[in-house]
């Protein structure tokens, strides 16, 4: 590549100044899109936090969160299991100390943090092309991601450090172009935490540590120096100062925990052992989980556990090769995954609202495809300066430290694991040039325009060969649409009481898919609703043999045991309820209604009481159910049914106001209650017969309100056990 060094005249204006050398300032305009950008993320995320409340920590994020625990009850740091980075540790315990242990407000501040990530991205991509279109575009890109949004609901490294990388990399352009030591400090302190935060970061360090070193001069010809001369300009030049200042900072934040590892281990360890450790746990035949058990053996000897992974992981990959290429060329693979349609393929028993299904396919799968193509043409096509003179790429385009980075993360995947989460470093590259190209005016033809688009087109082809090896996603997509259309045009068939034209297109979906559970479930309704029980029964257990996690299989066929009189083996079917975030008790209501007959009493919480309840919580262990603000329980009464009992208890702390009930039958109001003490029978006269729909109001609390060591941040009414009727006495 041959490149053409030129200065800048000491007239001409520099970028941070208008053709008139007056400084030009950033317009209200723009501070008004770049904040509705951010409340725009904001929304977005605060839909993904409420969706992901009642999700369970992951084993990474169990060990993050107790670590910070452990740090403030005990005043001390304990390493993972896996020695890994220690500031997420410290600023999960510093989110605990100043807000909550509460796992949902320690998802809320990373939202937070999530959203105001539009704000550094905004900053780079304008100082990267001084177009605020393409500025604006990245904002919008990244602010509507649902892949970050969903990131931003873990605890764990990635929202803070692509927060913190987004800065990085705008303030390594701000060391650039300005000549203030307040720049290179800030971002050697920044680079400094991110890799105390994720040893990843790592080689940003040297990479624009010599980015930095060889940005030319910046006043009069390098043509009328002597080598000499020259030499002595690039040495007294801002950038090279900056580039010291840059090592020095970030030294300065990393060395401390150096020194600390030093004293704790009796060795050299600069931030972890993670890479030392993965290389053999990823590499090694025998698999993780036994590699593990060794590395565990030598307890806290993390000096001895780094030399014995290393020599061991450069063993595994020597001994055999072979394995190492075909591990490292399915890595490959699954770096480049749409990542929601595989987890949707492979985990379809898991119910997701029809809502989260296109905003998972279209913001985040349909924006890392427009990510990642957008960005590697971009990438290639992206134009210098009008002003530079230059073949291919100028040493001062921000590219030299961008696609180098971009190969070591996707280097650091092949050689260890992918997990699809690894991949978000590469949003700072892909971002700015993807929106770049999306808004790109003119028909300025760039320099070497044939190399510019040959490059693009062989990178697009290489990057779309390894998507569709990972997965044939076009077929399997097209599969997919159909079989749910057939689906769609099921439920549509069964609403308007078609139930012949139901099991047609159920069928159609099993040809699309033959191991469709739903599709099976269908034909069990349809059966159902022509009374044939016993068919309905093969295709449940069809069903349920395909995909045994399935809810609806589940529970459908333990609504046909309890029928049936098979009370045990119904109670355990019916126990699948817990297998979903769906509000299963309406679905119940609706889907058990050929098969099931209302019961005069009901024992609530007991295992049996699915279909004829709604707005209840999941049964606790004790065999009763806690209430909503409003809750129903359909019976049948008999025709001389006189009296309605409900035994209920307050079930609140004793700081807590007393609980205030109201309870209607088929919308009648038979009373209020006032709840202060433990289970007690509450009678009610009612005149009915046939369906009796009883409805509980009552106010709710949060036990977390009143008890900050307790866990349960639900929204609870009162404790309800149980339900009967009681008839009028013969003569």
């Amino acid at each position: 590549m041959s490149i053409t060094i030129e200065y800048r005249q000491k007239n001409q204006p520099s970028r941070a100044t208008s053709a008139r050398g007056v400084r030009t300032t950033t317009p209200i305009s723009t501070y008004i899109i770049v904040i509705g950008l951010c409340l725009l993320a904001l929304g977005l995320r605060l839909l993904v936090w409420r969706w992901h409340e009642q999700y369970p920590l992951g084993g990474d994020e169990q060990e993050y969160l107790n670590t910070a625990l452990t740090l403030l009850r005990e005043r001390r740091y304990v390493e993972l299991d896996l020695m890994r980075p220690p500031l997420y540790t410290f600023f999960l315990a510093a989110c605990i100390y100043i807000f909550d242990s509460l796992v949902q407000q320690l998802r809320l501040v990373q939202v937070i943090i999530s959203a105001l990530t539009v704000i550094p991205i905004y900053a780079l991509t304008y100082h990267l092309f001084r177009n605020r279109a393409a500025a604006t575009i990245a904002g919008l890109l990244i602010a509507i991601n649902y892949t970050l949004a969903a990131n931003a609901t873990e605890l764990l490294t990635e929202t803070l450090f692509l927060f913190g990388l987004a800065i990085f990399c705008w303030l390594t352009l701000q060391m650039r172009d300005r000549r203030s030591v307040f720049w290179p400090i800030l971002a050697g302190l920044t680079l400094g935490l991110l890799a105390l935060l994720r040893s990843v970061a790592l080689p940003l360090l040297p990479l624009v540590t010599l980015w930095l070193l060889v940005q030319p001069p910046t006043m009069i010809s390098a043509s009328m120096y002597t080598l000499r001369r020259r030499i002595g300009a690039l040495l007294r030049r801002h950038t090279t100062r900056a580039a010291i200042i840059l090592a020095f900072s970030t030294m300065l934040v990393i060395l401390p925990w150096t020194a600390r590892n030093y004293l704790a281990y009796d060795a050299f360890i600069l931030i972890d052992t993670t890479g030392a450790e993965n290389l053999w746990l990823d590499n090694d035949p025998a698999g993780r989980e036994a590699v593990k058990q060794q590395l565990y053996v030598l307890g806290e000897d993390r000096a001895a556990r780094q030399q014995l992974a290393t020599m061991r992981g450069i063993e595994a990959i020597t001994d055999d090769p072979g394995h190492f290429i075909t591990k490292a060329w399915g890595e490959t693979q699954r770096f480049f995954a749409l990542q929601y349609f595989d987890d949707m393929s492979v985990r379809p028993e898991i119910w997701v609202p029809p809502l989260q299904v296109w905003l998972r396919l279209l913001l985040g799968d349909g924006l890392w495809l427009l990510l990642l193509f957008g960005g590697a043409i971009g990438l290639w096509w992206a134009q210098p300066p009008p002003s530079t003179r230059v073949y291919l790429l100028h040493l001062n385009d921000m590219r030299w430290v961008f696609v180098p980075w971009t190969l070591y993360i996707l280097l650091t995947g092949v050689l260890f694991h992918v997990e699809l989460r690894y991949r978000l470093p590469l949003y700072p590259v892909l971002l700015p040039f993807a929106a770049w190209l999306l808004v790109r005016r003119g028909n300025r033809t760039p320099r070497f325009a044939i190399i510019r688009m040959l490059a693009a087109t062989g990178t697009c082809v290489i990057l779309l060969g390894l998507t569709l090896l990972h997965q044939p996603y076009i077929n399997e997509a097209w599969r997919l649409v159909w079989k749910h259309a057939s689906l769609w045009q099921t439920e549509r068939a069964f609403a308007q009481d078609e139930h012949a034209m139901a099991r047609t297109h159920a069928r159609n979906a099993l040809v699309r898919d033959p191991n469709s559970a739903l599709a099976y479930v269908a034909l069990a309704r349809a059966d159902l609703y022509d009374g044939n029980t016993q068919s309905a029964l093969e295709y449940l257990r069809t069903a349920r043999s395909i995909m045994p996690d399935h809810p609806y299989a589940q529970l459908l066929y333990g609504a046909i045991l309890r029928e049936q009189g098979q009370a045990n083996d119904a109670r355990t079917a019916l126990a699948y309820e817990r297998n979903s975030l769906q509000n299963l008790q309406a679905w119940s209501q609706q889907i058990f209604e050929p098969v099931q007959t209302r019961p005069d009493s009901l024992d609530i919480g007991g295992g049996l009481d699915l279909g004829y309840i709604n707005g209840f919580m999941l049964p606790e262990t004790d065999g009763f159910r806690w209430t909503t603000d409003l809750s129903e329980i359909d019976l049948n009464a008999p025709s001389d049914t006189t009296t309605l009992n409900l035994v209920l208890a307050s079930g609140r702390p004793a700081n807590a106001p007393a609980s205030t009930v109201v309870v209607l039958a088929n919308g009648q109001n038979l009373g209020a209650i006032e709840l202060t003490g433990g289970w007690e029978t509450y009678r009610f006269p009612v005149d009915a017969s046939g369906r009796l729909r009883v409805t509980i109001q009552s106010d709710t609390f949060r036990p977390r309100n009143y008890d900050p060591a307790s866990p349960d941040g639900r929204t609870l009414g009162v404790m309800v056990d149980a339900v009967f009727l009681e008839e009028a006495e013969q003569p």
